[in-house]
């Protein structure tokens, strides 16, 4: 029994160890792989909204039934505390998020050549901004996130138009200059000279090669012009006496 046992022990360390080994290999893979993927900055934005959306769901399933319980206890003054806590952390999760949309928007914006309101200095008051209470940047409010939105959709449908025009001009003159060059090939004279033909070879071939050259008299070739012959008085004198 206790060599089984010993055999047990060592196929379960082992087992173990494969696994632990396959757990470092994997996480150091993955590791790797997300720096290099990191490197793409759009690939990392959304990685870290992703990872932002989780924390806040975690921070949304930690909160919601304290802040249950407490109201079903009505006690005020802990569902406060709660509600604090949970927006302070949710602003220290989010908010960096919400600062890299901004800029992404803003900056889209201002390809288009819409304006876009200033920041305020120190503690001014703006409604186009809001002040990050836990980071203590600015970001667009929701009224100057719809406005620019609104914006950048006019100027995108502008741009679309121009571009569906000019593309259709590029494509008539396209056509006009293939049918020009069609036309023009097809006007083309024949290489081969006068009296000759094409063969189906695609040679050029004399027209009367390989037949016989007939010469036509005048005679042959005007016959209405011929006039009989007057017959002489000794073959009339043969042809008027009768054989005895």
């Amino acid at each position: 029994m206790l060599p089984l046992l010993d055999d047990v022990e060592t196929q379960a360390s082992r087992s173990v160890q494969y696994f632990v080994r396959a757990t470092i290999v994997k996480d150091a893979l993955k590791k790797g792989f997300l720096k290099q993927v990191r490197r793409i900055q759009y690939v990392a934005d959304w990685l870290d909204d992703q990872a932002a959306t989780r924390q806040a769901r975690k921070l949304q399933e930690t909160y919601a039934p304290l802040v249950a319980k407490a109201e079903k206890d009505k006690d005020w003054g802990a569902r406060d505390g709660l509600l604090s806590e949970w927006s302070l952390e949710s602003n220290l999760v989010l908010d960096p998020v919400y600062e890299r949309k901004g800029e992404r928007l803003t900056a889209k914006a201002r390809k288009y050549g819409i304006t876009v309101p200033r920041k305020p200095c120190n503690d001014e008051e703006s409604e186009d901004w809001r002040l990050s209470r836990a980071y203590g940047f600015w970001l667009p409010s929701a009224q100057l996130e719809q406005k620019l939105r609104q914006d950048i959709k006019i100027e995108q449908r502008a741009s679309y138009d121009e571009f569906r025009k000019w593309a259709t001009l590029s494509f008539a003159v396209a056509g006009f200059l293939l049918a020009f060059y069609s036309v023009r090939a097809a006007k083309q004279p024949d290489p081969c000279s006068r009296n000759y033909y094409r063969s189906d070879s695609g040679e050029c071939v004399f027209a009367q090669s390989g037949q016989r050259e007939k010469r036509v008299s005048p005679i042959q070739a005007n016959p209405s012009t011929v006039t009989a012959d007057k017959p002489s008085p000794a073959r009339q004198y043969t042809q008027v006496r009768k054989p005895q």
